[in-house]
Formats: structure tokens, sequence, C-alpha cells
């Protein structure tokens, strides 16, 4: 990491993400001690300030980090190995017996490798979902490279099915969530959250998710994190076990709220999309998974006209198989333009703002991140358009949307500090982590 006092950096472009939707040309942004003091032209700012640095931006357009709002990084080392199935038979057969057999290294390197995609991609805040157990190694892996996160272990007390090694008693799982909140929320300068991440009805009891909510209410900026009406099978087992559908479920456990983030969220009725707006729950929209497997389409123009926040997440290497929030971008405009024959469907603008300025919202992190404004913190990411997919460049915010991709990104910056440019990681010997990917793979093919 490059540590720096104050930074200005340059930009041919700089796109805000603030409520005006700002695009500056021949643009600068000063940067002091984490935090956003001065954006507007070149002229303007270098009149204003002066910097121990300055990041030239020639053929760069800079814009706020991306946000991911819901993630799998400890599932990295697992990319490849589930393709091609259907969610309950990809969980059963291939991620979570995986996920349960992670050494306490693997969590780490598996977690440090998909945050080191992140990174490189143009993500600087993840809303991320760890294992079991050996949690503590990822959450280490996200302070060692630098990402801003809400993070936690997977909470899950019920097997249903799932393999034994991977639950714990109810007790348990909130005893150690405790001692992770007391050892982590809130630290490393306020960029490392805790997160409560219930994986889903299926691996919960009712007990479970009664004391995560109690658990959630007893602290500041808590969150909970889960999967919800993800696929029609699993909705299915929720009516069986909880006996009514997934959302009213849910309302009935008092999960529902503010404070509430909810991957998926395809198969609702019209009561359940009133319950998401009545009480403020906040979604997150994964297209890249839910398409691989055959998931559904979540209807976000519907979410959207309720005014329901919705974030745009890439989910995990086994049902994506990748980190790349362009990506995502690109499949979320194009899915719902399909689902409701309309063109004008989820235009580029607003798309870029679900992966910033509305993601950070989703996740309760908006006062501070997710638009490059006065004020905010220095969460930056430079991409280059000096490449054969960005000519000619009529409109930045399409071009990013529907042209660029994640192996555009030159620089990522998080809370002031450079963590990648260039091609380089400046927190990690990323060989070193890539060695001990294709170790895991020899191990896993023997």
């Amino acid at each position: 990491m490059v540590k720096l006092k104050d930074t200005i950096l340059e930009a041919d472009i700089l796109v805000t993400s603030n409520l005006k939707n700002s695009v500056i040309k021949d643009a600068a942004v000063y940067v002091s001690n984490g935090l956003i003091h001065g954006v507007g032209t070149k002229k303007e700012i270098h009149k204003e300030f002066s910097a121990t640095k300055i990041v030239d931006g020639n053929n760069k357009i800079l814009l706020p980090g991306l946000v991911n709002t819901h993630s799998h990084s400890v599932q990295t080392f697992l990319r490849g190995k589930a393709d091609d199935f259907a969610l309950l038979d990809w969980l059963k057969q291939v991620v979570l017996p995986g996920e349960s057999h992670f050494t306490a290294e693997e969590v780490y390197n598996s977690s440090l490798l998909g945050f080191a995609e992140m990174i490189r991609t143009g993500t600087t805040t993840a809303n991320d979902m760890l294992t079991t157990h050996d949690s503590n190694f990822g959450i280490k892996a996200a302070k060692e490279i630098g990402i801003r996160t809400r993070i936690g272990k997977m909470l899950m007390d019920y097997s249903n099915d799932f393999p034994e090694i991977i639950i714990e008693d109810t007790e348990t799982v909130i005893e150690s969530a405790r001692k992770q909140i007391d050892e982590y929320h809130q630290t490393q300068n306020g960029r490392v959250k805790y997160s409560l991440n219930a994986r889903f009805l299926l691996s919960c009891s009712s007990e479970l998710m009664k004391l995560i909510v109690e658990t959630k209410d007893e602290y500041d900026d808590l969150m909970i994190h889960s999967h919800a009406s993800e696929s029609q099978a699993e909705c299915a087992e929720v009516v069986r076990i909880f006996g009514d559908s997934y959302f009213r479920s849910l309302k009935k456990l008092n999960a529902l709220g503010s404070e509430t983030i909810l991957a998926h969220g395809i198969w609702l009725d019209d009561d359940e999309y009133n319950l998401v707006e009545q009480t403020n729950t906040r979604i997150t929209h994964n297209p890249s998974s839910n398409s691989k497997l055959a998931s559904g389409i979540c209807d976000v123009l519907r979410y959207h006209k309720l005014g329901i926040i919705v974030g745009i997440g890439t989910d995990g290497p086994p049902c994506n198989n990748n980190f790349d929030m362009f990506q995502d971008m690109r499949l979320a405009a194009f899915l719902q333009k399909i689902k409701h024959l309309d063109e004008l469907a989820l235009p580029a603008e607003k798309v870029l703002r679900m992966a910033t300025i509305e993601g950070a919202q989703a996740i309760n992190w908006g006062t501070e991140i997710g638009s490059v404004e006065v004020g905010k913190k220095a969460d930056l990411v430079m991409t280059n358009i000096d490449e054969v997919n960005s000519f000619p460049l009529y409109n930045p915010v399409s071009h990013l949307v529907y042209s660029a991709s994640g192996k555009d990104v030159s620089m990522t910056m998080i809370d002031g500090e450079i963590v990648f440019q260039d091609g380089n990681y400046l927190t990690i010997d990323i060989e070193k982590v890539k060695r001990t990917a294709t170790e895991y793979q020899e191990k896993w093919t023997e």
C-alpha cells in the first residue's frame, strides 16, 4: 500500500455519481488523509491545492470505487468446480463440501485471491460472506489487502442434508459471531464492519434467526446479510419448513428492515413486494449468478418503482465465475431490457448508480462512499480509455456500463491509499497467492 498524505488525481473525464450525475472533463480530485477535499477541473484543483503526489490521468476515466453488494470471496478456490448445476445441487454437491474442508490457511488465501480480483477490477467495497469455521482468517485477508468491507462468518445451525461439518449449534453460532463483532466491527479506520451472514432460511432455524435479529439490535451499524427467494425449488422448501413464503417468513421473524440486505429476491408475490417496500429492506441483484444457475431474473424495475434500494453483486466464483462488477453492470441492464421488452429499462446511468452510490446506500454506507464528493472517503478507480474497446467514446457513462471491463482498471484507491496500480498489487504478494490456488487445485484433483 502506498502511504500518501495528500494526492491529486487527474483524469480526462471524472464521473462523480453525485446527485446531479455530474461528469467533468479535464478533471482532478484532491485527496488528503483518506478524504476527498477538492473536486473540479485540473485548473481549479491545481490553483487551490498542492500535493506530494500527482497521479497522471491521461487517457483515463476517474470514477467512484464500485460497491459489490453480495460476494463470497472465500469461494474463490472453488471457481470452475460447480459449473452447470441447479442451485441446491450446486450447494450440496460442491460448494458446501468445498467450504467445509478448507483449512484456515485456505480460507485466508481463497479470500485473499477473491479480494485481489475485486480491487483489480475496480471494486473498493464488498459485502462479503465467509465460512462457518476459521472465518477470522478471511477477515484477516480483507484487512491486509486494504479492501473496504462488511464481512463476517457464515451463520448456520440447521443441516437440511448439508454437510454436518459446517453446522454449529445455535448458541455457538451466536457466541462466535459476537466475539468477532467485538474484535473486528468498525476497525481499520472504520474500513471493516461486521455483517451477520445468515446463509439462508434452509440452513438457519427460527431460533437462530431471532437471535441474529436480537444481536443486530444490540450493536450500532450492523446489518443482516442473507439469501432469499433465489430459486423456485428453494422457495418451495421454505414453505415446507416454515409454513409460509420466503419474505413472509422473514417478516414473522422480524428479519426485514433497513438493516437487512437480501441477495437475489426473484420469486416474490405482490404481498411480498409490498413487505419489502414497507420495511425498507435492501436488495442485491446478482445477474450473472442468477443467469448461470438458471434461477430467474430479478425484477429490478419493480423494486425501483416501489422506491426500494437495489445494489449489484457478483456473488461467488462458483456461480459467476468472476468478481468483475463491470460485467454484472452490463448484464443487469440487458436482463431488464429482455424481461420487460423495453429498451429504456434500466439505462446505463441508473445501472452505474446501482454499482456506486446506490450500492453504498444498500449497505448503509452511502454517507461516506459511493460518489466523488467533498467530504467522502477517497475510494476511487481509474479506467484506461486508450484501448480499442474505448473508441469512439461518445458517452463515458455508457462506455463504463456497456463497453468497459475490469481489465481496463489501471488504479484502485481505498481510504486514500493506492492498493493497485498499473498491474501491480501494492499490499500483497500476488504471485504467492496464485501459487496457493494452484496448490489447492492440485490437492482437489488428486
